[in-house]
């Protein structure tokens, strides 16, 4: 038995495991899937390497900066674009209405000028009307959410916002509706990406030398008798539990977890998305590093190139995008794989991306958890299970043990809660 049992091996348990062992502390790491990574793993199709979704590295953090120059990475400069209706607009699509007809950008400016006043309670669809205006929030992020997010905005309570969507100045959304030369105001200035291996790269100076189980799924955990139960019929009993399994299944998994806590937990959701990731014969598909689709009929939110994030992710002259539409308990996928790798197909060439004859590598997968989902009161149903946790000894980390919106860095940094086990054992 270890001193310290992690169940998931995505980057916030491997990091767990990790920083014990910076402790002086023993971890073993049991993961449910036959490879750790969780949502930093890639998979291979035909010669292609694919991320689970879209990710590059980013942190001024210094731990994870310093994980980071372990291994030889790309700098990217980013540089994501819109679509919408058969224009490109550069993002944030707020100070970049340049493409726009005349008559749209004197009615977005319009709007922009005579957006709401602030208030302190709001939803998201009020939010983004008095950062933006009626005009640009209904016909940009309004329409995004309900495809990234599954909900319509008013559904959505502020509190993930963070630094993540820009707030131009007057002058800016002007300036940005009479030029394409507008200066970069993405939230990073730079991104990284490992020069070979797929993003997973960057986690394996972590995993290297850890005591990792995979495919080793956890069914139940007795809190009282200290261990935990898995899918094979064994036991593994443990000093001190770190999870970074989703709260929902975690709760429903702790043998004698009051009701009250079991639907706090079956009140929790995330979005899932289905992936397609698509390889081509042609050296170019697409123009971009990733982009935003807002058009409804167009069943992907977000789209990205990973032989343009390495030239490692695909044989030498080929190219790749991956598709990602977005679904949840809310909004189904209504859609068969099938149907939706058809779709995709269709819009890659309509969207002028590629041709439809140049594809030469196909794959259809679903992430079952996707992005948590900041619904109104979401924050206190959270902090209630997780007190919970807390009084049985359990430690949960990463973006679903949490429950928050949290990035790659913030993930590896919420693993380095075990360090304060060392004082107890």
């Amino acid at each position: 038995m270890a001193q310290i049992t992690v169940l998931g091996g995505g980057v916030a348990g491997i990091s767990a495991a990790w920083h014990a062992g910076r402790a002086g502390l023993d971890a073993s790491v049991f993961e449910a899937q036959e490879r750790w990574g969780g949502l930093l793993d890639h998979f291979m199709v035909e010669g292609f390497r694919f991320d689970n979704a879209v990710h590059f590295a980013f942190s001024s953090n210094e731990p994870f900066r310093a994980l980071l120059e372990k291994t030889p990475y790309i700098i990217h400069r980013p540089e994501p674009y819109n679509y919408e209706g058969g224009r490109w607009l550069k993002h944030p699509v707020q100070n970049n209405l340049y493409p726009l007809p005349a008559d749209e950008k004197v009615e977005a400016i319009k709007s922009f000028i005579d957006r709401p006043g602030q208030t302190r309670e709001t939803d998201y669809r009020q939010w983004l009307h008095q950062q933006f205006g009626v005009y640009i929030a209904e016909r940009f992020p309004v329409r995004y959410t309900e495809k990234y997010w599954t909900v319509p905005a008013e559904k959505l309570s502020t509190a993930w916002i963070g630094n993540r969507l820009y707030r131009p100045s007057l002058d800016e959304v002007l300036f940005g509706a009479m030029t394409d030369q507008t200066p970069l105001t993405y939230y990073l200035k730079e991104m990284l990406y490992p020069r070979k291996g797929g993003f997973r790269a960057f986690l394996e100076p972590l995993a290297g030398g850890l005591d990792l189980h995979p495919g080793k799924k956890a069914v139940l955990i007795n809190p009282t008798k200290s261990y935990v139960e898995f899918e094979d019929g064994s036991n593994e009993h443990y000093g001190h539990l770190v999870s970074s399994l989703p709260l929902p299944e975690l709760a429903k998994m702790v043998d004698g977890a009051p009701k009250a806590v079991i639907e706090a937990a079956d009140s929790l959701w995330a979005t899932s998305v289905a992936l397609v990731s698509l390889g081509f014969s042609c050296p170019q598909a697409g123009d971009h590093l990733w982009f935003y689709i807002y058009d409804r009929e167009i069943l992907p939110a977000r789209v990205h190139a990973p032989y343009r994030k390495s030239a490692d992710n695909a044989p030498a002259g080929h190219s790749s995008l991956q598709f990602e539409t977005y679904f949840s308990r809310y909004c189904p996928l209504k859609v068969s794989p099938e149907q939706l790798i058809a779709h995709v197909s269709e819009v890659a060439e309509k969207m002028g991306l590629a041709s439809r004859k140049d594809i030469i590598a196909v794959d259809f997968r679903v992430l079952p958890y996707a992005n948590v989902v900041f619904d109104h009161n979401m924050v206190s149903r959270r902090d209630y299970i997780l007190e919970y946790f807390k009084s049985l000894g359990i430690i949960s980390v990463g973006r679903f043990g949490e429950w928050d919106y949290l990035w790659s860095d913030q993930s590896f940094l919420s693993g380095s809660k075990v360090e304060r086990l060392k004082d107890m054992l």
